[in-house]
């Protein structure tokens, strides 16, 4: 595979309509994809675990007015380790040109609890995980549409609100998309 055709910087939608699979309706940003597989976290679920319960059950105090902002069920992957999407410059961080951050950083979840963090960010529970040549051979198989736009919205919209407002931005629905290969694009 050439680096032209790996998805860094990229959402995937999942395409299979089987409401009893994990990844039903999910769009996972694309922070990491090469030769060695790829890694992403899901940017439209959320889990019913807010802010103040992880900064508590860290042991770190919290100047955040009692935050109950939910954290985003990441992916099933290292379902107990927390990961901060944010697009603050810090060098512990994975970055992607253009695109979104990603860090496991205590400093910078300390940064968040007290009210020091200078930028936007979202907290997740787990990450999506392929092995190599695994998620180039699922988007060959339909499984996942990519879809190309910047990912600004992420931090501006609540988890329900993206797949509602990234198919107003494109012109359809990815609800109502079916995986073929004619309507596959990548």
């Amino acid at each position: 595979m050439s680096n032209q055709n790996f998805f860094v910087n990229k959402f995937l939608y999942f395409l299979d309509k089987n409401t009893e699979d994990f990844f039903h309706d999910s769009l996972i940003y694309i922070f990491e994809h090469d030769q060695n597989g790829a890694l992403g976290i899901i940017i439209n679920k959320t889990i019913d675990i807010g802010e103040d319960k992880i900064f508590s059950s860290l042991n770190i105090e919290s100047l955040k007015n009692k935050s109950q902002k939910n954290l985003l069920n990441g992916g099933p992957v290292d379902i107990d380790k927390l990961f901060i999407i944010h697009n603050s410059d810090d060098k512990e961080s994975l970055c992607v040109k253009n695109g979104l951050n990603l860090t496991s950083s205590m400093n910078v979840v300390k940064n968040i609890a007290s009210g020091k963090f200078k930028g936007k960010y979202k907290l997740a529970i787990g990450y999506c995980g392929w092995d190599s040549g695994q998620l180039d051979e699922e988007i060959a198989n339909n499984s996942w549409f990519v879809i190309e736009h910047l990912p600004n919205f992420v931090f501006e919209l609540n988890a329900e609100e993206i797949i509602p407002y990234l198919s107003k931005e494109l012109g359809y629905d990815l609800r109502q998309i079916l995986n073929s290969k004619d309507t596959t694009k990548h």
